[in-house]
């Protein structure tokens, strides 16, 4: 999946990031008055972010029809949201100015805030003749590439076929094109035959010899009317298992990449765990911090998948690398 992310520290940013926004938006076919209410509320974010926040990223997440808008950051976090919402309410410290008027130029918005620790607001347009109802499982994901380079080496994808759902993430070797191209011919795999075991899938990847770089991968598929998710891994991403009752598991995946260089005969096998419309799964690249402790944050898995993933992203980023964070969500909210 396409995208774009743009740290924002300074006032030449906002303007940079209404024009990655209104690009987006005209690239997925809105119509010119649905690109200025993007341009606008995107505007807002940055300046928010400019004014008021620490570690600013703003991310622009073109996926399924639908277009979403991000600002992420590490603090300072709001005491009262819901006061943050009212026009005009501007405290020292809070990102309280326009809120209210980007939750109205929004098809969706959410927000997810920790006084001490941090901010992520979501701004949702869909294009015309996009689906709005809910996809089950829900899929959403951010990402950021390692700075001075123009593409990302991490990738995602989301594929449908036949009642299965088939969700990657992939992490190339390096940095920049080279990363990017590796990572490409990986999820291309999913993206051309979602509906293939995670074994086959994974062979595949193994046997392609497209990129001249290996890359590390995670995928998850769910099928219509079955409980369970399968998960299979490859390399050194950090996966996660989240039940509705607060409880959560680390799914591990087998070491080495896939792609030119092999695993020593190293066969990546399938997991099954249950799943449920409370269950979430979170997988992300090592650009993102493993030190986060879901048991800490359950609050975060009531909002949007979109919102969980920016957090991560904008969180634990490290800010050096490369970095992807995919979230699933079972349908509901906890």
């Amino acid at each position: 999946m396409s995208g774009a992310a743009l740290a924002v520290t300074g006032s030449v940013h906002v303007s940079q990031a209404r024009q990655l926004a209104a690009r987006a938006a005209r690239e997925a076919g809105m119509p010119a008055a649905r690109v200025e209410r993007v341009a606008l509320a995107t505007s807002e974010l940055a300046t928010n972010l400019v004014k008021y926040a620490t570690g600013g990223l703003l991310l622009v997440v073109p996926h399924e029809g639908v277009l979403d808008v991000l600002a992420t950051d590490r603090g300072p976090g709001m005491a009262h949201v819901t006061d943050s919402m009212r026009d005009g309410f501007s405290t020292t410290g809070t990102l309280g100015i326009g809120l209210g008027g980007i939750r109205r130029n929004a098809d969706e918005f959410d927000i997810y805030s920790r006084y001490g620790e941090g901010t992520t607001v979501l701004a949702r347009w869909f294009g015309e003749g996009s689906d709005r109802e809910p996809r089950i499982p829900g899929v959403a994901a951010a990402r950021y590439a390692a700075p001075g380079e123009m593409e990302c080496g991490d990738s995602w994808v989301v594929a449908r076929a036949g009642g299965v759902t088939t969700v990657a993430l992939s992490d190339g070797l390096g940095h920049g094109p080279g990363a990017a191209a590796a990572s490409a011919a990986a999820t291309e795999h999913v993206r051309a035959s979602p509906a293939s075991s995670l074994t086959a899938l994974v062979a595949a990847m193994d046997a392609d010899m497209t990129a001249h770089r290996g890359a590390t991968v995670a995928l998850a598929q769910f099928r219509e009317h079955d409980p369970t998710v399968l998960f299979c891994g490859v390399g050194n991403s950090t996966v996660r298992l989240i039940a509705g009752d607060g409880g959560h598991e680390t799914l591990v995946s087998t070491p080495g990449i896939v792609g030119r260089r092999q695993r020593s005969g190293r066969r990546a096998s399938p997991v099954a765990r249950p799943w449920d419309a409370r269950s979430w799964l979170i997988m992300h690249s090592d650009g993102i911090s493993q030190r986060w402790n879901a048991a800490e944050h359950l609050d975060a898995f009531e909002h949007d998948p979109a919102t969980v993933a920016g957090w991560l992203l904008g969180a634990h980023g490290r800010h050096r690398d490369d970095a992807c964070a995919v979230v699933v969500s079972g349908g509901e909210r906890m």
